[in-house]
């Protein structure tokens, strides 16, 4: 990677009750990479660098959470840009 800002990433996996006790937990061996457990469930995982798509795969099998849930939401997200850019243009 290099020195060059990049946005981090996060993927709500999950709602949560207001009330639910909350914690982020650093993910071993991953660097600004965070957990957020409600109520002792994954609802929540933080990339500090979009550039850590790439690995995406490998950290949600490190972590115990499905990818398919984390690659959905990138795919929401990149929808939703094309279709704010697409707007935009007219």
């Amino acid at each position: 990677m290099t020195d060059r800002p990049t946005p981090p990433m996060y993927f709500s996996l999950r709602t949560v009750q207001p009330f639910a006790k909350m914690e982020l937990r650093a993910v071993e061996g991953e660097p600004g990479v965070d957990l957020t457990i409600a109520d002792g469930t994954v609802v929540g995982l933080l990339l500090p660098d979009v550039r850590m798509l790439s690995r995406l795969d490998e950290i949600c099998e490190k972590v115990g959470i499905d990818p398919y849930e984390c690659w959905q939401r990138v795919r929401g997200d990149v929808d939703l840009s094309v279709k704010i850019r697409e707007k935009i243009k007219k």
